[in-house]
């Protein structure tokens, strides 16, 4: 397998203005001659990619036309609006505006707009080909790099980006309250525009964060499966560990994301009634906007965790007529949450890899079974597994989950609200279960 790394060694850096080639999309994984070489290949495509992703000249070149697209958009209205409202309220000034707003757009916005999407297209297909490299090997010991930020906190441009999209509806705000000057209202296409920018910044970020976290997730979940297994195998000899042990961690109640969802609304009202602590008018149509986006927030953020408790419930009430003997059934939620599956090499692979699934389970018979909303189905006798570990989920408004350890060396993850019941009936059958 040969990627045009240049024979181990990273591509030489490009030019300001010429990008350098890109690594070639990786073969299957039993393309390598061993596995050193095929984690060897992935950390240097990695590395390439990365880097061209938070190169600083990209970055300058992004905020060089952002910026100059942004000034259009706000130089060009306020240019009409200022000779419309000239005291010789000439129409030919006015033309003669237009027009020149007509070669500015032409001249400044459109090519930045072409390099912008250049930029774009160039995007997409480098986060592709970092999601296919990052998928050649996912065990305990390879490495994932941090660039994209950690524990919690994405990349600083992700700051950035959020507080120039603060600003942005702060100002906004304030224009929109004093819509009786004109000149003033010729500010906001630009506020607009630059709000735009930013919120694309915040979403690529975002989005590259999530993804990282993901792969370092996986990763680490290998690691401490790893650990687990050990556990279990020092534990052996005493006994099967209780499951009724109480779940650690530190969890998140959902007030502070609350609070970090509203916090900007509530920016823009206190810096409004600040600033203009006279203006009533204003200052209603601040706190209105403060109160809608609460409105619409907080909603959806409770439908969010009904329909999910939804979709277990009707999953459950779907697939419950699959099992006999009258074993309890518990809806369950499985995969590790990847847009698509790569090739799995077993079925039980298949069921913790993948998007995330619902489906239910149930233990009978001296078995383990399962079966997929989407038709998958699972049957694993309980000797196949070696052990099982209850884990809190670290997020007051997430359900826990039980990992199943597998002798094969595999595992498999099932998230759900009835975790510790499940835990109970492994246990209950003999199966060694521990917390995590």
């Amino acid at each position: 397998m040969t990627t045009n790394t240049n024979d181990g060694h990273p591509p030489a850096r490009a030019s300001f203005l010429r990008a350098a080639p890109l690594p070639d999309p990786p073969g299957a994984p039993d393309s390598w001659p061993d596995r050193g070489s095929r984690l060897r290949d992935q950390g240097q495509a990695l590395a390439v990619l990365i880097r061209e992703d938070l190169a600083r000249s990209r970055a300058l070149v992004f905020l060089l036309c952002a910026g100059a697209v942004t000034l259009v958009a706000g130089l060009v209205p306020a240019m009409v609006i200022d000779a419309a409202e000239s005291e010789a309220n000439d129409s030919t000034d006015v033309a003669v505006t237009v027009v020149l707003g007509v070669v500015l757009l032409a001249v400044v916005a459109v090519p930045a707009l072409i390099v912008l999407g250049a930029l774009r297209k160039r995007s997409t297909k480098r986060f592709e080909l970092l999601r296919q490299w990052a998928a050649v090997d996912r065990g305990p010991d390879s490495d994932f790099p941090a660039r994209y930020g950690a524990e919690g906190y994405p990349h600083g441009r992700f700051f950035y980006a959020a507080l120039a999209l603060v600003l942005s509806l702060i100002l906004a705000t304030v224009v929109l309250a004093d819509m009786s000057d004109p000149s003033v209202l010729g500010l906001l296409p630009c506020l607009v525009v630059a709000g735009l920018f930013a919120w694309s910044t915040i979403s690529k970020y975002a989005g590259r964060y999530g993804w990282s976290e993901r792969e370092r997730v996986v990763r680490a979940r290998a690691r401490r499966r790893e650990l687990h297994r050990t556990r279990l195998a020092q534990t052996a000899s005493t006994g099967a560990l209780s499951a009724t042990t109480s779940l650690s961690g530190f969890q998140i109640h959902p007030a502070l994301l609350y609070t970090a969802l509203f916090a900007p609304a509530a920016l823009v009202t206190v810096v409004f009634a600040v600033a203009r602590p006279h203006d009533a008018a204003g200052l209603a149509v601040a706190g209105l906007l403060a109160l809608l986006v609460i409105v619409l927030g907080l909603p959806k953020v409770v439908r969010m965790r009904r329909r999910e408790r939804a979709e277990l419930d009707s999953t459950a009430r779907s697939l419950a007529s699959a099992f006999s003997g009258g074993a309890a059934s518990h809806p369950v939620r499985f995969g590790l949450g990847e847009p698509d599956g790569g090739p799995a090499g077993t079925v039980s692979a298949a069921w913790d890899q993948g998007p995330s699934r619902t489906g239910v389970l149930a233990v009978e018979a001296g078995d383990l079974r399962a079966r997929g909303a989407d038709g998958a189905v699972l049957n694993l006798p309980l000797a196949e597994v070696e052990g099982a570990v209850l884990m809190g989920s670290g997020v007051a408004w997430l359900p826990p989950s039980v990992d199943v350890l597998l002798r094969s060396g595999e595992a498999i993850e099932f998230r759900s609200p009835d975790a510790r019941a499940i835990a109970d009936a492994l246990s209950a059958a003999g199966v060694p279960v521990t917390t995590g």
